[in-house]
């Protein structure tokens, strides 16, 4: 046996010791008594024998952690033949689908244009078509219903068309299908998430920036009304019929009254029914308002977001994060059959490029793919956080992957990719997780075109 590559251990600032381990995502806390047998199991295995049934216990513990491996494990290339094995798995069609970019919604930190643009019935025909062509080997179809706003009423009635084509071909091939949707919330009451259900839609995404005074100010409509009343009113409609991930944007704005939000599904009895989790507001995108100095870099929002979560545990709140491993690639831009699809019928791999110059495209469903669109698409497969050596050499790669692959692809320069919060802040992530035990459900963690990456 040799101690695992992707070991950590963290001094709690009470003085508690903390035994991490990326791959498995395994955390334990080592008593003082035992922490010199636990670092000599970690130094030295093999020269380590255990004096008592206690210490057995601590070294089988070890191994069943994933704290100590065997010697022949050559842990990268474990994680390195899953990820790029579920990179090109062609057995399972993912697609994020934007029949829409016009939204109600006028968000001063967002990165879409807002065209006033909905997926035309051939545009809608040739996907049907499109999927039809590839369903053959495909085992599962699952769609996220993006925008713009997806709730529109011309986006739903593309949405009804769409799903009808999509279920047709997956009762014919013997497909899994499912769907999931990211909506700003103002749309969704109960008459509308029963017809969501009735269209397949098993998850949805909605976000709150704050309390009424601070989401009014920030997530308003065209005219420059406030939503939040409406929204909260929707969720509490809707919360009994749909697994619900509750968004909550954090910039400098807003940061801590954030907590103002958990407070409330707490006090109205939704916190059960409604999983909140934060995320950062970034510069992206040529629509974003002028909201440079009120973004965090990486770094910053990463010791923020450890305050936010301390702060949630010492009030019993259900807010938190933990490190999950990502068992394979990191979302729809690094797996071959994984798509965005903007309302013309251009595929991207990328959410945020869904509204960007065509340029940006790897395909069209209308119009097939271009060679010079394979170049683009060969370009984000190819994408290997292994062959960066920071990357390589990281304690934490097993639940970053790199990171975002957009960012990673801007700067080749770099000798890692777009590092995870985690690079900045896991060890105060772990200590609050032993503060809060139980207590804290683990944030949602979604890639490959699930609920919890957009704004």
């Amino acid at each position: 046996m040799r101690p695992s590559r992707f070991n950590r251990l963290v001094r709690a600032q009470d003085g508690a010791w903390l035994l991490f381990n990326a791959y498995t995502t395994a955390l334990a806390e080592i008593e003082p008594d035992d922490l010199a047998f636990v670092r000599a199991c970690l130094e030295d295995p093999g020269g380590t024998s255990p004096a008592d049934d206690h210490q057995r216990e601590l070294l089988d513990g070890l191994e069943r952690g994933g704290f100590l491996v065997e010697d022949g494990v050559d842990e990268l290339a474990r994680i390195k033949v899953a990820t790029f094995r579920d990179r090109f798995r062609t057995d399972r069609l993912m697609l994020t689908i934007a029949p829409t970019l016009d939204c109600n919604f006028r968000c001063d930190y967002c990165y879409e244009e807002h065209l006033r643009v909905t997926m035309s019935g051939p545009v809608r025909q040739a996907l049907v078509e499109w999927v039809e062509a590839q369903a053959r080997g495909l085992t599962a179809l699952w769609v996220t219903w993006y925008g713009g706003e997806p709730l529109l009423p011309r986006s739903r009635e593309a949405i009804g068309e769409l799903t009808d084509g999509f279920r047709r071909i997956a009762a014919e091939h013997g497909l899994d299908y499912g769907a999931e949707l990211v909506t700003n919330g103002y749309l969704l009451d109960r008459a509308t998430m029963q017809q969501m259900l009735e269209l397949g839609v098993e998850r949805v995404q909605v976000t709150l920036d704050g309390p009424r005074e601070i989401h009014d100010r920030r997530r308003i409509l065209v005219g420059g009304a406030g939503t939040f009343d409406r929204i909260v009113a929707n969720l509490e409609e809707v919360m009994d019929l749909v697994e619900i991930q509750l968004r909550i944007n954090v910039d400098r704005r807003n940061a801590m009254s954030c907590l103002e939000v958990v407070e409330l599904l707490v006090e109205r009895g939704m916190d059960r029914m409604v999983r909140p989790y934060i995320a950062q507001v970034t510069m992206d995108g040529a629509a974003c308002g002028n909201i440079q100095e009120a973004c965090y870099s990486s770094a910053e929002f990463a010791r923020t977001e450890v305050e936010i979560y301390r702060e949630a545990a010492r009030r019993g709140l259900p807010l938190g994060r933990y490190p999950v491993r990502i068992p394979g690639a990191f979302c729809t831009a690094d797996r071959v059959n994984a798509f965005v699809v903007g309302p013309s019928g251009l595929l991207f791999k990328c959410w945020h490029e869904v509204t960007l110059d065509p340029s940006r495209a790897v395909g069209s469903v209308v119009d097939g793919q271009e060679p010079w669109q394979k170049a683009i698409e060969d370009r984000w497969l190819a994408w290997d956080p292994f062959e960066k050596k920071g990357c390589r050499e990281c304690d934490i790669l097993p639940i970053c992957h790199g990171g975002c692959p957009l960012e990673a692809l801007e700067h080749p320069e770099r000798d890692r990719g777009s590092c995870e919060r985690y690079r900045y802040n896991l060890d105060g992530i772990l200590e609050v997780r032993r503060l809060a035990r139980e207590r804290l459900p683990s944030a949602p963690h979604s890639r490959g075109g699930a609920p919890g990456d957009e704004a």
